[in-house]
């Protein structure tokens, strides 16, 4: 796992209480909140992950889904 990633499965568990820290996502990573969320999913779905214990990669992984569902589509035709 990279820096990267640790950072930001750090970031995602230590927010994970609150359910925020949205508006941090982009000044500390540089991404969006959308592929941050999507980029922690997929950590914390890896097998070797060991950082983070099985109910914390349970609640992570019930936190993202919540937070990419959330997201606003864009809806092309503007209806």
């Amino acid at each position: 796992m990279t820096r990267d990633e640790q950072a930001m499965l750090a970031f995602a568990t230590r927010w994970l209480p609150y359910c925020g820290g949205d508006e941090h996502i982009f000044p500390e990573f540089g991404l969006s909140p959308a592929e941050f969320y999507r980029r922690v999913f997929t950590l914390v779905d890896r097998r070797f992950v060991s950082e983070v214990d099985f109910a914390t990669k349970q609640q992570l992984r019930e936190f993202c889904l919540m937070k990419l569902a959330q997201r606003p589509r864009m809806n092309p035709g503007g209806s």
